[in-house]
């Protein structure tokens, strides 16, 4: 007993309770056994062939005797059908008259006295008002008489259809017949009008659930599922058709021949676990039995058979519905036990129907009658458990916002730290450039001058010249350690302000011109700062070793220049460094740095990097 665990203890038993329903429940509601009912007595039938449904030719007729029910296949034309009763007393109310009758179209008289008649009865314009089952006829008093009466039926068939059949019409006081018929004229009336708009609706909803959906196959053939049911009891209620008859039949066995596929499909893409080969063939399985149907049907001697052909691919398809769950058995879980439950109910349905109908049992059909409580069951029971997938992805994003907040904050901490250990390093490597400024500046410069003061050749204009160096590289140093900002205007504030003291200071005249219209380009910190250190650097050489009194600097969106009118310009010095170091500087930021003479000017400029081109990683401090 150790498969009979809990979980499976509690699917038998939500499959034996949805079976119960239906066999207990729903079917008794539907298939109700006779209640009894005083009914008349049909004394005798008779049949004949007629050239028309003229009443004229229907008089003329010669009828022979035939026992009721009575069935004629498949040929077209017209036959009339007579049966008779006997009346001892005639009923207030009149009688009831239910026919039981199959034929593309008829009439009915009582007496000689036309009481029903709808459409057409011509065989090239014939409607079929005799397909569509109807309530309850009234055969009123004053159409009747005592002792023997006399009810004729003309009966039409087109080419292509199955004939036609009648049984005993049912016939009683029309009040009695109408309370105890009350429930079947529901059911072929209003009931079928309700399931064709249920059926109609739901397919509606699946197919729009399913293209919003990801393309769920599942949805797809459960809408079209409803749709075949639906519109097969929509065929029913067809009386008017514009087409030919053939074409009716075809339209009908194919909708009839599609309910398997959809099913089988339905089944097989129900939960995870699917079968490859289910589609193609039962894709396959369709074509054949359709040109089958139509090859059978096409000769009268084998219509009935074609009518059996579409019994038993709906049975096979049963068949195959019930070998598909026995395989997704496994993969059941508690919350798809309703589904697998109601798809068990609903093969058990359709294989109680196809066995009725193969075997011609007369136990009644249910599976029209059930269907619209078992597609809407099964919709409901699927859609519940998405819902509460839908609850649970909710609580799944609360969770993962939950977890994505707590990271962030981690990552936040992470960042400020790291920002702390780069600004630690950065101050760092300010300390080792200051460093290496200060002895390779200002210590080379004062060593230089001790050397000379030692050895008694420290000319005063000499060491003049050389403290005036140490004061420019104090300076440089100085200006080199202030924090220029994020951005280049804020650097090229801090430069200009900057200059204007500097500059007048060293004997110059000071001019700013900016031609960039606020354009500058974006730059990280890092290259901001190797421009502000590009431009010092030009600066104090402009001060250092022109001999002109104007400085311009020149800022444009693309370069940014340091201008002296001075007459002196003879390239890099010998054993100075500074322009290839500022030319190393905007290379590796992505610019470009160089001096020229224009004119009577000495021109410093550097072109600015384009944005985005610097790795802030790979930038000295």
């Amino acid at each position: 007993m150790g498969w009979l665990t809990p979980e499976r203890l509690r699917l038998i038993s939500v499959v034996l309770l949805v079976q119960g329903l239906f066999w207990f429940v729903i079917s008794p509601a539907f298939v109700r056994a006779p209640r009894p009912v005083d009914r008349i007595e049909i004394t005798s039938s008779s049949v004949a062939r007629i050239a028309s449904p003229d009443w004229k030719e229907v008089e003329s007729a010669t009828f022979t005797p035939v026992e009721l029910p009575y069935e004629d296949c498949c040929e077209e034309g017209f036959q009339a059908i007579k049966v008779t009763f006997n009346l001892d007393k005639i009923p207030e109310t009149g009688l009831a008259e239910i026919p039981v009758i199959g034929a593309d179209n008829y009439t009915a008289r009582i007496n000689g006295s036309l009481h029903w008649a709808e459409g057409n009865m011509t065989l090239d314009e014939l409607t079929y008002h005799g397909r569509v089952q109807r309530g309850i006829n009234r055969l009123p008093k004053g159409l009747l008489k005592l002792g023997e009466n006399e009810l004729v039926y003309t009966l039409a068939s087109s080419d292509g259809r199955d004939g036609v059949f009648i049984a005993a019409p049912n016939l009683g006081e029309y009040n009695a017949m109408a309370d105890h018929f009350a429930f079947r004229d529901f059911i072929l009336n209003d009931y079928l009008l309700i399931s064709i708009v249920i059926g109609y609706l739901l397919a509606l909803l699946c197919w729009f659930a399913w293209l919003r959906s990801n393309r769920r196959p599942f949805l797809f053939w459960l809408g079209t599922l409803s749709f075949l049911w639906a519109f097969g009891l929509h065929q029913q209620d067809w009386a008017y058709w514009p087409f030919d008859s053939r074409l009716l039949v075809l339209i009908g066995a194919a909708s009839l021949l599609a309910l398997p596929v959809s099913w089988t499909n339905l089944v097989n893409s129900w939960l995870d676990r699917r079968l490859r080969y289910v589609l193609p063939i039962s894709l396959a399985a369709f074509v054949a039995s359709l040109v089958a149907f139509w090859l059978l049907v096409s000769s009268p001697s084998t219509e009935a058979s074609a009518i059996k052909l579409i019994f038993w691919m709906q049975g096979l398809g049963t068949l195959g519905v019930f070998g598909l769950l026995a395989w997704k058995l496994p993969s059941v879980k508690r919350e798809t036990h309703w589904e697998f439950a109601i798809f068990a109910g609903f093969a058990t349905f359709l294989l109680r129907d196809s066995i009725v109908r193969i075997f011609e049992i007369q136990l009644g059909r249910t599976t029209d009658y059930v269907l619209p409580f078992m597609l809407i069951a099964l919709a409901g029971a699927y859609l519940s458990r998405n819902i509460r997938l839908f609850r649970s992805s909710e609580q799944i994003n609360t969770l993962l916002q939950t977890q994505l907040d707590e990271r962030t904050a981690e990552l936040a901490v992470a960042h400020d730290r790291e920002k702390q250990l780069l600004r630690g390093q950065a101050h760092q490597e300010e300390r080792q450039r200051i460093l290496r400024d200060m002895h390779d500046g200002l210590g080379s410069s004062l060593m230089s001058m001790l050397l000379a003061a030692r050895r008694g050749k420290a000319e005063p204009e000499k060491v003049a010249s050389g403290l005036e160096s140490v004061i420019d590289e104090m300076r440089l140093l100085i200006d080199s350690m202030d924090t220029v900002g994020e951005s280049l205007n804020s650097a090229l504030t801090l430069f200009r302000n900057r200059a204007k003291e500097r500059v007048p200071e060293g004997g110059f005249a000071f001019e700013w011109t900016d031609n960039s219209g606020g354009a500058l380009p974006e730059m990280p910190p890092r290259a901001v700062l190797q421009v502000f250190r590009i431009l010092q650097e030009a600066l104090t050489n402009a001060l250092k070793h022109s001999d002109g009194d104007r400085i311009e600097v020149l800022v444009e969106s693309d370069a940014i220049s340091v201008i002296d009118n001075g007459s002196r310009f003879d390239g890099p010095r010998d054993g100075g460094r500074g322009l290839e170091n500022m030319a190393a500087r905007a290379s590796m930021i992505g610019g470009s740095f160089a001096v020229s003479r224009k004119g009577d000017t000495t021109v410093a400029r550097i072109e600015l990097p384009v944005p985005g081109f610097a790795d802030p990683a790979a930038l000295p401090a």
